[in-house]
């Protein structure tokens, strides 16, 4: 690592966002329910809901499989703009004996959860905003849960007016830049073990504001009550990436896993858009890779140390991100071609779709926008991409933990 990318991760030293960052996310108002039907149906034409926490406890909960804690982080897409190839998705997972017991969902809607969570057996807790009336649009997120659900709140994260119209001049436009972001907290019971879940949903369009976010969950992160705790999401941001990296390497090194900026360029080539981003997503700004590191160093990259990480395929088969390297490796797929594009994204167990270029082919992007941090208390055994799902933007990532002996939790308490 050079230098100014050491000095960049140390806290006195690391770059700093505007005063007042350190600032404490808002708790929004929670409501509890014991039916489905009693949830109160929004009226935009998102069907986000009003800004309120929304917790129903199902009153047949499917019993959670174990042992240990199994989740999914999925973002859905526009509410689950494709329906029926979502519902199939879920309806195929619990025929499979696949279901995760906790799911973690993002731009999903108060309609869309609660059938999922009703249908297939789950407590939910839910939080979005339609906007209107002075209030921004907060798009919407849900957990899931078999596991006895204890409480839940949404933490919306607090920006200076002055700090975002900086970055929609910076933009250009609006675009998503006028959107509230937050975290979903829920605390769940797992094997009577308490266990916090951070479902978030960071700023696609400025890494300023991207970082602003992260720095607040890692506020939330250091004041929480649990020692167990999963934070999962859409981070909009391409956490695969750790560091600036050297050119000559990225040009010249072995090909291993793509971890740096500039071995992205090198292998990604010319940068495209997906889903309004460019470029290697957000994280070639330092300040994002600097909160990103305090994030690992609070909650250890579930990828970097499970067991077993593997890719799931179309035709249901899993493939190791090893074993895709060696094949790029190996001389024998034409390079830039469909094969070669899917092997780079199985590689860097990418989650992010992109559209068909000119070409009609559709790009890798290497983009892990999608991703899992746990507790070191929980030892993850499986992280994996499944890509058997053509029904988001996004991949579903699925994680699967083991309870080691509790830690004692930071002070401090949500």
């Amino acid at each position: 690592m050079k230098v100014p990318e050491l000095l960049e991760h140390l806290p006195a030293v690391g770059p700093r966002l505007a005063r007042g960052t350190e600032e404490w996310p808002r708790r929004e108002e929670t409501l509890g329910f014991t039916d489905f039907t009693a949830l109160p149906r929004p009226s935009g034409e998102r069907r986000l809901g009003d800004g309120r926490t929304l917790v129903v406890r199902h009153p047949a909960v499917t019993p959670p499989r174990g042992p240990g804690l199994t989740v999914m982080s999925y973002n859905i897409l526009l509410g689950g703009l494709y329906r029926e190839p979502l519902l199939a998705y879920f309806a195929q997972l619990e025929k499979a004996g696949r279901m995760p017991d906790v799911i973690g969902l993002q731009e999903a809607s108060v309609p869309m959860a609660a059938l999922l969570a009703s249908r297939f057996g789950f407590h939910l807790a839910y939080q979005g905003n339609d906007g209107g009336s002075a209030a921004r649009l907060v798009n919407g997120k849900a957990l899931l849960s078999r596991h006895p659900l204890r409480d839940a709140a949404h933490f919306t994260y607090v920006i200076a007016d002055a700090e975002r119209d900086a970055a929609i001049a910076r933009q250009g436009e609006p675009g998503e830049l006028v959107e509230d972001r937050g975290v979903l907290w829920a605390r769940i019971d797992v094997a009577g073990r308490s266990v916090s879940l951070y479902n978030l949903h960071h700023a696609l369009g400025d890494s300023g504001i991207n970082a602003h976010n992260l720095r607040q969950l890692n506020v939330l992160l250091r004041h929480r009550e649990d020692a167990d705790a999963v934070v999962l999401g859409d981070f909009n941001a391409n956490t695969a990436i750790k560091r600036g990296g050297s050119w000559l390497w990225a040009h010249w090194g072995a090909y291993d896993d793509t971890d740096t900026v500039e071995e992205y360029r090198a292998r990604y080539g010319t940068p495209r858009a997906t889903v309004g981003d460019w470029g290697v997503g957000n994280i070639a700004d330092p300040r994002l890779r600097h909160a990103l590191h305090h994030l690992e160093h609070a909650l250890p990259e579930t990828i970097a140390h499970a067991a077993q990480v593997h890719v799931r395929l179309a035709d249901g088969s899993v493939m190791t991100p090893h074993a895709a390297r060696e094949a790029l490796r190996s001389g024998h797929v034409a390079r830039g071609g469909q094969e070669w594009l899917r092997l780079q994204d199985v590689a860097d167990c990418a989650t992010l779709s992109s559209l068909p270029d000119e070409a009609g082919l559709v790009p890798a992007t290497g983009k892990r926008f999608d991703n899992f941090y746990a507790s070191p208390s929980l030892e993850p055994v499986l992280f994996e991409v499944d890509r058997s799902t053509e029904s988001s933007d996004h991949q579903p990532v699925l994680s699967h933990y083991r309870l080691r002996e509790a830690a004692s939790a930071p002070s401090g308490r949500h």
